[in-house]
């Protein structure tokens, strides 16, 4: 049996690299204030786990 490489797998799933610290009292979507280094870490996270799949 063939596998069909098109169709999505649990091997596909991304492992997450940082601790998640939910803030129940703000949005869930954006904080009211983002911390620059927070987001530049989290760019940069990012922006390596695409280089490593090039």
């Amino acid at each position: 049996m063939t596998e069909n490489h098109d169709q999505p797998n649990l091997d596909d799933v991304i492992e997450p690299t940082e601790q998640i610290h939910p803030d129940h009292r703000a949005h869930g979507k954006t904080p009211k204030h983002l911390d620059d280094d927070e987001l530049e870490q989290r760019v940069a996270i990012e922006e390596d786990e695409v280089d490593a799949d090039s």
